[in-house]
């Protein structure tokens, strides 16, 4: 009798060493870097693939690179104006800080014509938001300008130049507050408005960009990213 219980607990214990052999051998691996994505559409990526809009092509650009980078985490919902962020961020307490965060909001405030200056307000906790989220690095926040879409087929008929100082000025005030803070601006602003009327860079509203549009968007951002991460890495 006593053999038997003794032949039943050693097999016990080699059934416990198998499965956390199997266990530590195929249990998902933690990325090293990971990121968050604070924004409007233009981050969510209405009208494209999940894969398309710009946070995952940033990745892919990162992984080509040889980062070892988790797929992007979103804080962003189509409509959104900075009022929607704000909300947002003060209801979500991330546990763990992130490597680094984009952000890119104000075009459904001066769309709808909303307040510069409660603008400045919200943007500013916002942005403070996003340093903590990074524990403080505040060069791994990078904040994207807002496209200018005055010269969009969309908008035919409108007073386009009014539309683009009204962009031009919510840029300004977004730029001034992410150079105080020391955090990273990225104009991508005139990347599209420049080819407006080049239908394969949009989709079909000819205001948000298509995979190819976000591209170029990438293409503009991707290298400061990898700068920054590669000069932290090697800290």
């Amino acid at each position: 009798m006593k053999g038997m219980k003794l032949t039943v607990m050693l097999f016990g214990i080699a059934l416990l060493f198998i499965a956390s052999a199997i266990y530590f051998v195929f249990k998902p691996v933690p990325h090293k870097l990971s990121y968050l994505a604070l924004g409007d559409s233009y981050t969510f990526g209405s009208g494209v693939k999940y894969d398309e809009n710009y946070p995952n092509q940033l990745v892919s650009y990162l992984k080509g690179q040889g980062f070892d980078v988790g797929p992007p985490v979103f804080m962003a919902r189509p409509g959104w104006t900075s009022t929607d962020l704000c909300k947002a961020v003060r209801r979500k307490s991330l546990q763990d800080t992130v490597t680094f965060v984009t952000l890119l909001i104000g075009a459904n405030n001066q769309l709808r014509g909303l307040d510069l200056n409660n603008f400045r307000q919200q943007f500013a906790e916002i942005l403070d938001k996003a340093i903590g989220y990074v524990n403080g690095h505040t060069e791994r926040v990078f904040v994207l300008s807002v496209p200018d879409w005055s010269a969009s087929p969309h908008f035919e008929g409108l007073d386009r130049q009014k539309m683009a100082l009204g962009v031009a000025a919510y840029n300004t005030a977004i730029k001034g507050m992410t150079l105080d803070k020391k955090c990273k601006y990225v104009d991508i602003s005139g990347i599209l408005r420049d080819k407006a009327r080049d239908s394969s860079l949009f989709i079909n509203d000819f205001v948000h960009p298509s995979s190819i549009g976000y591209a170029l968007w990438v293409e503009r951002l991707a290298p400061e990213v990898a700068t920054v991460l590669r000069q932290g890495i090697a800290q």
